[in-house]
């Protein structure tokens, strides 16, 4: 089902959940979208409400505590996302049915929704909506000007999918990783894979691999609960010893890495990558790539630093 999404609380430029893939091909292509559940669509709501708002906080240049002042409008800690090192990644409803800015701010850290929106791996949309038209166009279409038309017997050009090599998100939701990020990078996994045409890998306690054409199918919520908040590695080294030839690699996560377990199996890496960009949790203070993307060998690789943002800073 394709469901508008609205808030009570602010006005929201338009943006529509879509939950499968035949949601996806009946949008109207040009239309903002984001990918998720019915069940996540509070998260999703109130997590774009709070990138409006505390933006535009920001943007006074006023000193004050500008989170406290939002938590006063009604963001009242009712609810909750944990993930636990036993592997429970659970929610509940603490008696009200308002989400806490809490919920993605905790550890006074979170992600910046603008950042990887400039890494085109979500749509852009706070600032200009022409330019989320323009980007999910692009992303999903070329036009090929020489193409020849045989029935007008003329090269008039035509318009046609995309076919790119296709790219990968890594995803660590191991417990050194601040639960907001964990929170963020899940609950926006699917519409990072549909925008970037991207695997995924989610690794903690276990690691999982999900294909492309999988994700609209997977849960990816219930992955990062059955992986826990460990590190392992033995999982890690399997699915990279499977050859894959990527374009472009985006990595979460921090220094922990799976070292031990490819010493240890000495399995070696099968994957191949172009570019990988990463996003490491101490952003600013960290000239470090994330452990978990310590193996690849991509011809060139991006430090992306001010991926997430801290409350106190």
């Amino acid at each position: 089902m394709i469901q508008k999404i609205t808030s009570k609380r602010v006005e929201l430029p338009p943006i529509f959940l879509i939950e499968t893939k035949e949601d996806f091909d009946e949008l109207p292509k040009g239309l903002p979208y984001i990918v998720g559940n019915k069940s996540e669509l509070a998260f999703i709501t109130v997590f774009l409400e709070f990138q409006v708002l505390y933006k535009s906080c920001l943007k006074t240049m006023i000193p004050i505590k500008w989170l406290d002042c939002l938590k006063r409008l009604g963001y009242k800690a009712n609810k909750s996302y944990e993930l636990h090192s036993g592997g429970d990644y659970w929610e509940s409803n603490g008696g009200g049915g308002t989400l806490s800015i809490d919920d993605f701010v905790e550890d006074q850290y979170f992600v910046d929704f603008d950042r990887l929106s400039d890494l085109k791996i979500l749509p852009v949309w706070l600032e200009n909506l022409k330019a989320s038209v323009e980007t999910n166009i692009i992303n999903e279409v070329t036009f090929d000007p020489t193409a020849f038309n045989k029935q007008l017997g003329l090269s008039v050009g035509y318009g046609s999918v995309k076919q790119h090599k296709k790219n990968l998100l890594i995803l660590d939701v191991s417990g050194s990783i601040p639960n907001s990020i964990v929170v963020s990078i899940t609950n926006l996994a699917k519409l990072m894979s549909k925008k970037f045409y991207a695997d995924i890998i989610i690794t903690g306690g276990e690691s999982y691999f999900i294909d492309y054409d999988d994700v609209f199918t997977s849960d990816i919520i219930a992955m990062a609960e059955d992986a826990g908040r460990s590190n392992e590695g033995e999982m890690y080294a399997n699915i990279l010893n499977q050859p894959k030839d990527y374009n472009t690699v985006i990595s979460f996560g921090d220094d922990d890495s799976p070292t031990y377990y490819f010493k240890s199996l000495n399995l070696p890496c099968n994957f191949t990558v172009e570019t990988l960009y990463s996003l490491h949790t101490k952003g600013l203070k960290t000239d470090n790539i994330t452990g978990y993307a310590e193996v690849l060998k991509p011809k060139t690789t991006h430090i992306v630093k001010n991926w997430i943002n801290s409350i106190n800073k």
